[in-house]
């Protein structure tokens, strides 16, 4: 049976008053919740401990999640739900659990941080822990920063099966770049070599020292020059940071780019849709999401709003038209929808049908918040009835 320990908080100042000696008030937050699970390391022969968040509905269903490994995990966990809760909520990333592998004080101080047995004990003991004891799908993605980002990027080149995905901020990978990258190009010209996807950050040489910043550059050449094949990856200078502060940016810019393809396709145009292979492509990018991820491998209501309303931008009436007019029968409590075919109707002046559709979009605006939506799709509506009566 899992013994789960005290959760884990964050302590915030909530000023509900002008800030004065008298009236300023505290209140404890939960960021978010994580279970402290204790360890004994037969690798490292000694005691560590996880801390464990998981998705908000995680009892209530039967899902198996992605996991998300911090290493130096107690500094990292704060900032890597909210960045993912953010992004989960703008279908950015997939809900997923995070794993913070936090190291005991003397292991924060070690140079060294004893590679091999380290890996053991992240290999044979923290994952399988965590798949044992969790709805886990086997898509792993690894963070580290610093030292921590050299070891997540040496992972890579030297156990590409354990993680999915990777995100290194700040890595100090002088004399290693080459050795590194070398692993890396075998691994993926082998039969069994899996698509990986890799996101790295350095800030400037004035902050990294030029060690650092020739050792990068000289990674992203190789890369560059001989692309590791089935690797997916991108590297991004954080100039306006400092070594130790790439780590919250990097891991926010890192799960947009790993998860790229959990993301809905946006379109600046008809011509990039179209590029994309059009609906038939839609559906093959939710057919191979829901392989990934265990999805719905329907198109969302949203994907489906984005390319009516671009279509209809776009002078593509009929399309729109037709889109639309399925967006309500999927989704026929959707305002928004009926609005869009409002919209279409207006256009082609079929201003009965226009009345018909935005009335049913401010009806069904009454339950929506916020009620900037309802002023909207009114608005549309008495456009409509302006227009029906100076065409009289």
């Amino acid at each position: 049976m899992l013994k789960i320990l005290p959760s884990f908080f964050l302590i915030a100042t909530c000023i509900g008053l002008p800030a004065t000696a008298s009236n300023v008030t505290e209140k404890n937050i939960s960021i978010g919740d994580a279970s402290r699970i204790p360890i004994v390391s037969k690798a490292q022969e000694q005691n560590r401990h996880l801390l464990v968040n998981l998705p908000d509905n995680y009892t209530e269903s039967t899902k198996h999640y992605p996991v998300l490994y911090l290493l130096d995990g107690g500094r990292h966990l704060n900032h890597a739900i909210i960045s993912t809760q953010l992004l989960q909520k703008q279908q950015r990333v997939p809900e997923m659990i995070i794993v913070a592998i936090s190291n005991n004080d003397k292991l924060d101080h070690d140079p060294d941080r004893g590679k091999e047995k380290f890996t053991l004990f992240i290999k044979n003991e923290v994952m399988p822990y965590i798949n044992e004891n969790y709805r886990t799908t086997g898509l792993n993605t690894l963070f580290g920063h610093t030292k921590a980002g050299w070891l997540t990027i040496e992972l890579l080149a030297s156990h590409p099966e354990l993680f999915k995905n990777y995100i290194s901020a700040s890595a100090p990978l002088q004399y290693d770049e080459l050795a590194i990258y070398n692993k890396i190009l075998a691994n993926s010209q082998t039969n069994k070599a899996n698509a990986k996807s890799l996101y790295f950050t350095l800030s400037s040489e004035a902050e990294e020292s030029k060690l650092y910043t020739d050792a990068f550059n000289n990674f992203v050449k190789l890369l560059t020059a001989n692309p590791p094949k089935n690797l997916d990856w991108r590297y991004e200078y954080l100039t306006n940071q400092t070594h130790m502060t790439t780590s919250l940016p990097a891991l926010f810019n890192g799960m947009t780019h790993v998860f790229r393809n959990y993301q809905a396709p946006r379109f600046a145009n008809y011509n990039e849709y179209m590029t994309f292979g059009g609906m038939q492509g839609l559906e093959a990018h939710y057919k191979k999401r829901a392989d990934i991820y265990g999805t719905d491998n329907n198109i969302p209501e949203n994907t489906l709003l984005n390319l009516a309303g671009l279509l209809l931008s776009e002078g593509k009436t009929e399309a729109a038209l037709q889109v639309y007019s399925t967006l309500t029968i999927d989704f026929p409590n959707s305002a928004a929808s009926f609005s869009g075919l409002g919209q279409v109707y207006h256009s082609m002046n079929q201003y009965e049908k226009s009345i018909v559709a935005h009335k049913k979009a401010v009806k069904l605006a009454e339950k929506l918040n916020p009620q900037w939506q309802q002023k909207r799709f009114q608005a549309r509506l008495d456009a409509v009835h302006k227009e029906l009566n100076n065409s009289i």
